[in-house]
């Protein structure tokens, strides 16, 4: 029998988030990643998975190309950048009436989206998975290494991670501070060799640049704490990564990380920080089951897997009786009510995701 086929287009052909599920779909699905030219490869796909809301994908929802199916996936950046926001806006009603699947890598991004666009209460909330075999677990004894781990933009917060570091060591100068990624900002470069200057805590601070995602599980079997102190995050896949390995999260409570993470790994200011850090608490196959559990591809795939089936109406993976409520975390938080009708029992895990039961 032929497989149904897949086409996944992309923003600035960043496949970044999507390409680790593809080999997953393969066995069901024809997949194909293209960069162009898209006309015959659309027209033929079964279905059109739309990566981003930005650049070329709304440009192909504005054309006249037939579609026979369509998933928009949005992520974190389509919600903050203006230029985005108002291409979004600009969407004729016919370009919105082709996608069959509005899906949101987080409840607080679809929250957001959701106070600009009305329109994408309709959508589904289905977290990024991540392939945990690449990042192998390594069970250790509570130390001294933080990691600090990302393209360290203003987002990251990186100035507030070296307070509260600097409020660390003056309780113990046995803790190292390791910031992977490069800083992208140029005043933010100034700001951080200023700051290490004043404190004096340069002794304690090491910066690595960018590191290839292939080096870091090797370079990850030497810490002991993955630190966030972002402003906003959808989910923190560097974290979930970390976590992976064993590494315990020390993550600032941004908008949105009450969703994703239990208060104990969660702090807000500075007694928050130092009392997640001197905690004799420390269990890394906790952080490990974490995500084995909530954010694998081979625990999780299911959840993308019945999302498909439903756009292709084909048959369900997994079987339990639900409801379907067609808006799932509305910015009141309200729902918008039940569908009519019950559905399928097979579609429980799409259920799930939908209303963020994982």
């Amino acid at each position: 029998m032929k497989k149904p086929r897949i086409v996944i287009t992309a923003a600035a052909n960043n496949f970044h988030f999507i390409k680790d599920l593809c080999p997953a779909f393969s066995e069901d699905y024809d997949i194909k990643m293209i960069c162009g030219p898209y006309g015959e490869e659309i027209r033929n796909a079964d279905l059109v998975w739309m990566e981003w809301a930005d650049g070329i994908n709304l440009v192909l929802l504005e054309s006249d190309l037939k579609f026979k199916k369509v998933i928009l996936r949005l992520h974190r950046y389509e919600v903050f950048g203006q230029r985005v926001l108002n291409d979004i806006s600009r969407l004729s009603h016919e370009a919105r009436h082709k996608i069959n699947k509005l899906v949101f890598v987080s409840k607080k991004v679809k929250e957001i989206a959701t106070m600009h666009f009305p329109w994408m209460c309709e959508s589904v909330v289905i977290p990024n998975l991540i392939d945990t075999d690449k990042f192998p677990f390594t069970d250790r004894q509570k130390g001294y290494n933080i990691l600090m781990l990302g393209r360290m933009s203003y987002v990251k917060n990186l100035p507030l991670a070296l307070t509260m570091f600097h409020e660390l060591i003056k309780l113990d100068s046995n803790y190292k501070l390791h910031v992977v990624g490069e800083i992208s900002d140029p005043e933010l470069k100034h700001y951080v060799y200023n700051f290490l200057d004043k404190t004096g805590i340069h002794t304690n601070t090491y910066f690595y640049g960018r590191m290839d995602n292939d080096k870091l599980p090797e370079f990850m079997k030497d810490m002991h704490y993955i630190c966030c102190s972002s402003l906003f995050e959808s989910q923190g896949i560097g974290i979930l990564e970390a976590m992976c390995c064993g590494l315990k999260p020390v993550i600032f409570d941004f908008p949105g990380a009450e969703n994703i993470f239990p208060d104990k790994w969660r702090w807000i200011d500075r007694t928050g920080f130092i009392q997640n850090i001197l905690s004799p608490d420390y269990y890394p196959i906790e952080y490990n089951s974490f995500v084995l559990d909530r954010f694998s591809i081979k625990n999780k795939i299911h959840l993308y897997e019945n999302l498909i089936a439903e756009v292709l109406e084909l048959s369900y993976r997994v079987m339990d009786p639900a409801d379907r409520m067609c808006c799932a975390y509305p910015p009141d938080g309200k729902h918008c009510g039940p569908a009519k009708g019950k559905i399928d029992i097979q579609i429980a895990g799409y259920i799930k995701a939908l209303k963020g039961e994982l």
